[in-house]
């Protein structure tokens, strides 16, 4: 089900329209007035209940009480004749409620003046000149209107008045309505001390048309659902469209779209429980066209199908056949049609035309688009079939192909089926002629991680096991390695074709054909892998500490030698900067020799003191790191990681998180500090999701799938450069020029600390300890023979010295390589730069624009960016 802090619009409209009602019938009791029917529902026990207890207290006890559309004006017209001044937001809620309304049954009553019309808008219509007896009051000018005319439609600036009503919302979950103290006299009580809580609920009804009551509110609830579909698919087109512009990369359109699906397969599973209630004898797999005929009668149209230009329905009703998604019902139900057991269709290219991906198909006729639709739709139906008839297990997989797979095997089309399959033909169409832009993306990251894999792997003969890192960490490594072979390099689908011959039947396969055709199924596969590469990556620079013990020697250069203070190491400042100095350096930086190996020493945990005093038989061995006491990294991205687990679940905690920070957004976005100020200029016309988002969470605690979907798409898109930050490189780098200082120091270790001090290479972070132990004794004594600069800054030690200049020739050549994989595959490529002025923004600008194949050489190799040319597998 949808999570209980996601609204629908139909749960939007009913608590407004409940809420309309709680505030009306509130004001008209403090104006004297209660209705008798409100007396006979509160039981004298109830009442006596009630007495000195705090308002709100307890909603569980909250009498429901059920108020008319008649009820409700009379409400109105008692608070219109008082003094009381009405808010704003009361008017704007109420009026949401009717703009809804009116949106979403436009299209579905079309020109239709049958009874059923006309009673099906009597609600709205009470609730505008419910709304037109009170406005004046808002205005405070004028006279009051004539409440017998017949009302005007009102508009809404939403955009202006949304927080404001969103604060009045959350006020009246309840309401707490005075008890009068004589009963006798309903319409001029007098206060009473006592208080109850009282739920109301709008009946939109009158007693005459119960019968109809139900159905009428599950057709309008059915109108709501597509009105909500109808905005996902909106959206998440725009959202294609950024990624295929460059704005958002591939795992972000994927994520959101998926998740999208999910929520939207919660609303529909809701509204079919509805149906299966009120028409059993009804299959809900029938509802789109039952909606779609019942729109025709109420048009006064014609249902007979435009076969003249290839469409299965009628030209006229085109809108709202999109709108119920019966096309894609059609495709659909025809491929079923062939569907056998024991067999797997074959699609015959060109059989239906052929698709033009240059084409432009807003110039397209509705015969031309569906014609497509269906060229695009089956040709990758086939696919599915195979997943369960070879028990194929994805590395993930995303709803859309577990719905088309499991819809191979029983034949059943939903709604919810329909609308997944139409979001598939909306990305394909919103990327056109770059449709195979995104299983370039997954291939040339594949490439990437492979890459990066066997640099891995031969590092890791150049040294033992070490006993820290166990062997399961290399079993996942190998394991990611091998999904990418499988999937990405090869085609597991075509080899099972080519093994079981089913490629003697119809047209030689080609090859990946699922991937190719499918972008969110490509995103989801490269979702998967990054955070794979992310958490293993993590946990061996854990397990080494190595990059983070360099993270303490790089800022003691820094801090302590005067003659490279300049020293820059871009991949450790983005290290540092993703996972926080505080946590890498267990508070601030440190500032001199002492302070860092303090610190060194608790973010280890092998203090030397304690060491010595658990076992002093064993006093050359206390400076080991063993891979159990480090300060475990931890993932900084929070989004991604509920993702990792599952989605949606867990969301509601991070959302309490944004609206604890919500002042600190607030100051951030309307006062930006000296150096963000260009940055800023260029984005303060844009919407600010995460800000909106946390004023809605804490006015409310409720948000829409749209509120959700833009911050998850905010969100991923601020987490995809920390996703794909290369730890395996560091790590690589890291033992690279801890070797170059141990060479070049040796003999100096081994007269401070004995030829034992590197028992072998798997201990070669210890080389920072001991660096840090000498520069120690070096102040320590400099101190004490009176020596140190007036400013208080202690003499650097030599070794320290010596340790930077091989940093310093390393770094200029190797110092910015996880910065530069960076610049090649992230679309978000602020965070990966300082602020620098104008400039940093045109390096910035620069890099944007150019994709360059030198840089992408080193990234995947001399054959990775062959085998990207070519598309043929490398060896």
């Amino acid at each position: 089900m949808l999570p209980e802090f996601l609204q629908s619009s139909y749960a939007r409209y009913k608590a407004d329209t409940n809420t309309f009602a709680t505030w009306l019938l509130e004001t008209a009791n403090q104006c004297g007035y209660q209705p008798q029917t409100l007396s006979a529902a509160v039981p004298p026990a109830k009442m006596g209940k009630q007495k000195g207890k705090k308002a709100g207290s307890d909603a569980a006890d909250a009498v429901p009480y059920s108020v008319t559309t008649k009820e409700l004006q009379k409400l109105a017209d008692v608070v219109a004749e008082s003094a009381l001044t009405v808010p704003r937001s009361v008017l704007t809620i109420a009026k949401r409620a009717i703009k809804l309304r009116k949106t979403v049954t436009s299209w579905f009553l079309g020109q239709g003046d049958s009874a059923s019309d006309k009673r099906h808008a009597h609600f709205i219509t009470a609730l505008e000149k419910i709304c037109e007896t009170i406005e004046w009051k808002l205005n405070q000018t004028g006279s009051k209107p004539d409440t017998k005319k017949s009302p005007q439609p009102t508009t809404v600036d939403e955009q202006s008045d949304d927080a404001e009503a969103a604060a009045f919302l959350n006020k009246f979950a309840v309401l707490t309505v005075e008890e009068p103290q004589d009963t006798a006299t309903p319409t001029q009580p007098t206060r009473a001390e006592s208080k109850t809580l009282v739920k109301v609920t709008v009946v939109e009804e009158d007693e005459n048309q119960a019968a109809d009551l139900y159905l009428g509110h599950l057709f309008f609830k059915t109108l709501c659902l597509l009105q909500d579909l109808h905005n996902m698919r909106k959206f998440l087109s725009i959202t294609w469209a950024e990624y295929r512009d460059g704005k958002i990369d591939l795992m972000n359109a994927a994520v959101v779209t998926d998740s999208a699906l999910q929520l939207a397969r919660d609303l529909v599973k809701d509204m079919e429980a509805d149906w299966r209630k009120s028409l059993p004898s009804e299959r809900e797999d029938n509802i789109q066209n039952l909606l779609f005929n019942l729109a025709v009668m109420n048009r006064g149209g014609s249902a007979a199908p435009s076969t003249e230009i290839g469409l299965p329905y009628n030209k006229n009703m085109a809108d709202v056949a999109e709108w119920c998604y019966v096309p894609t019902r059609v495709l659909l139900e025809s491929f079923a049609a062939v569907l056998q057991a024991g067999h797997l269709p074959v699609f015959k290219k060109g059989h239906f035309g052929t698709y033009n991906p240059k084409a432009d198909r807003e110039r397209m006729a509705l015969g031309e688009r569906f014609n497509e639709d269906k060229i695009v739709l089956l040709s990758i139906l086939p696919e599915f079939c195979m997943l369960d008839t070879f028990k194929i297990k994805m590395p993930t997989e995303d709803v859309l192909t577990r719905g088309l797979a499991d819809f191979a095997k029983n034949k059943r089309v939903t709604l919810w089926l329909c609308f997944a399959s139409q979001i598939f033909l909306d990305v394909h169409h919103t990327m056109r002629h770059s449709a195979l832009g995104a299983f370039g993306d997954l291939r040339m990251s594949g490439l990437r991680i492979v890459k990066t894999i066997k640099e891995y792997q031969q590092l890791s003969k150049t040294h033992p096991t070490p006993k820290f890192w166990p062997k399961e960490g290399d079993m996942e490594i190998q394991g990611i390695s091998n999904t990418v072979e499988s999937w990405i390099i090869k085609d597991l689908f075509h080899d099972l074709r080519t093994q079981s011959g089913l490629d003697r039947v119809g047209p030689p396969p080609e090859r990946h054909a699922l991937l190719s055709q499918h972008p969110i199924l490509c995103g989801l596969f490269l979702f998967n892998l990054n955070l794979r590469m992310q958490f293993v990556g993590q946990q061996l620079v854990t397990q080494w500490y190595d990059v983070q013990q360099l993270a303490f020697l790089y800022n003691l250069v820094v801090k302590s030698s005067p003659v490279h203070k300049s020293l820059s190491w871009p991949d450790m400042d983005a290290f540092i900067n993703i996972h926080g100095e505080s946590h890498i350096f267990i508070g601030s930086r440190p500032k001199n020799a002492a302070e860092s190996l303090q610190r060194l020493e608790l973010a280890t945990g092998i203090s030397s003191a304690t060491n010595f005093a658990r076992d002093s038989r064993h006093k050359s061995e206390w400076h080991k790191p063993n891979g159990k006491d480090a300060r475990v990294l931890t993932p900084t991205t929070a989004v991604a990681k509920l993702f990792f687990e599952q989605y949606v679940s867990g969301f509601d905690t991070i959302l309490d998180q944004l609206a604890q920070q919500k002042s600190k957004l607030e100051s951030s976005s309307s006062a930006p500090t000296k150096k963000q100020k260009q940055r800023q200029k260029q984005l303060q016309n844009r919407p600010n999701p995460e800000l909106n988002l946390a004023r809605t969470w804490s006015n409310t605690h409720n948000i829409d799938t749209l509120h959700l979907l833009a911050f998850l798409k905010t969100k991923l898109f601020e987490e995809e450069p920390v996703i794909l930050y290369n730890y395996f490189g560091m790590h690589k780098r890291a033992v690279e020029l801890l070797r170059l200082i141990r060479d070049k120091e040796h003999h100096k270790f081994v007269q401070y600390f004995t030829a034992g001090y590197m028992p072998d290479d798997s201990f070669i972070s210890n080389i920072v300890i001991l660096i840090h132990h000498v520069a120690r004794g070096s102040a320590q004594n400099a101190r004490a023979m009176g020596l140190g600069s007036r400013g208080g800054n202690e003499i650097c030690s030599r070794i320290v010295v010596s340790a930077a200049d091989v940093m310093r020739d390393y770094l200029a050549r190797d110092g910015a390589v996880a910065c530069k994989e960076l610049r090649v595959f992230c679309r978000n490529k602020n965070p990966i730069v300082r602020d620098g002025g104008d400039d940093e923004q045109g390096r910035l600008e620069a890099d944007q624009l150019v994709y360059s194949w030198l840089s992408l050489e080193d990234v995947v190799g001399p054959k990775g960016v062959a085998a990207l040319q070519t598309g043929i597998p490398i060896a």
